[in-house]
């Protein structure tokens, strides 16, 4: 048996591992899609550019512009959007989040002048706002605190593999200039858009809210892990603050710095390391795609390693 903290039933080590095996099963798929589509609907731009500049005359300037434009509604929207996260649920919310950038990704491929640009990418910033913490808030909800750094793990390598997928998606769609009378730039919001939002209807009628709605645990499982969950939060509810507060906090300034630092220069590379490797290497749409989406793999395939436990030693 394992030891639990008071108040909580106890289960075997077996029953725990596949308590949690069959969570992760029927939630770390889907929430695992939903923020490789949302990386890759706010990179796209990027293998997009190698037509899109051209067609529409837009200069480096202006592409940049409003490629890193997208991050100032989505960082000004995040906080609003999770505490009406925390009001109206998850699952809802989440779902509303998807289906939402995935409409205005798709409608980015009707873009023609600069400040349609601009417009697009703000809009797509502000429905976005919420996936990433909303995920982590959820997560929170059914995941131990010694199970969920793993089920962290899972869900944030997303972002290298939407490379992975992106970068010969995109290569492969830009190809298809001309079919239907769309540009291939077209063709990459308007492919890579649409599965948002499906995955975002799937969210709405798939995820479930709270373990004690959990109709695919058993009776004994649910019960475990509502009151396993449930002292977790009230242990830490003590330490809680608001969120005003919090944002008034030094610390979490200070523990921000590394971490915008970590994304800045990746969505850097991710949004123009297209555009370089063409350029450098003359390669063609197709190849700039499976060159960029091998560097990706590279990170991909480290993200796990961040979630595995630490063993002491001695």
């Amino acid at each position: 048996m394992l030891d639990a903290p008071p108040g909580v039933r106890m289960l075997s080590r077996d029953e725990e591992s596949a308590t949690l095996k069959r969570v992760s099963l029927r939630l770390l798929p889907l929430l695992f899609g939903l923020y490789l589509m949302a990386f890759l609907d706010r990179v796209n731009v990027g293998i997009a550019a190698l037509q899109m500049n051209g067609d529409l005359k837009f200069s480096s300037a202006v592409f940049g512009f409003g490629a890193g434009i997208f991050f100032l509604s989505y960082a000004l929207c995040e906080v609003p959007s999770n505490l009406i996260l925390a009001r109206v649920g998850a699952r809802r919310w989440l779902a509303r989040i998807a289906i939402s950038w995935g409409l205005l990704a798709c409608a980015t491929m009707f873009v023609r002048t600069p400040i349609q640009f601009y417009s697009a990418r703000l809009l797509l910033g502000v429905a976005e706002a919420g996936l990433y913490p909303g995920v982590i808030y959820y997560l929170g909800r059914w995941f131990p605190d010694n199970h969920r750094g793993r089920a962290l793990s899972f869900f944030l390598a997303a972002a290298p593999f939407a490379g992975v997928v992106g970068g010969p998606l995109g290569g492969a769609l830009l190809g298809l200039g001309g079919v239907l009378g769309l540009a291939g730039w077209q063709w990459v919001f308007l492919v890579e858009g649409l599965p948002s939002v499906v995955l975002g209807a799937l969210a709405l009628v798939y995820l479930t809210e709270r373990p004690t709605d959990a109709g695919w645990l058993s009776a004994g499982q649910r019960a475990w892990l509502a009151e396993r969950m449930g002292n977790e939060h009230r242990r830490n509810a003590a330490a809680q603050i608001s969120p005003l507060r919090a944002l008034g906090n030094p610390r979490v300034w200070l523990l921000a710095l590394p971490q915008f630092a970590i994304y800045a220069l990746g969505l850097a590379y991710a949004l123009w390391a297209p555009t370089i490797v063409r350029e450098s290497l003359h390669t063609s749409y197709a190849q700039t795609g499976m060159v960029t989406g091998a560097i990706a793999l590279v990170a991909a395939a480290a993200y796990p390693l961040g979630g595995m436990p630490v063993r002491s030693v001695g």
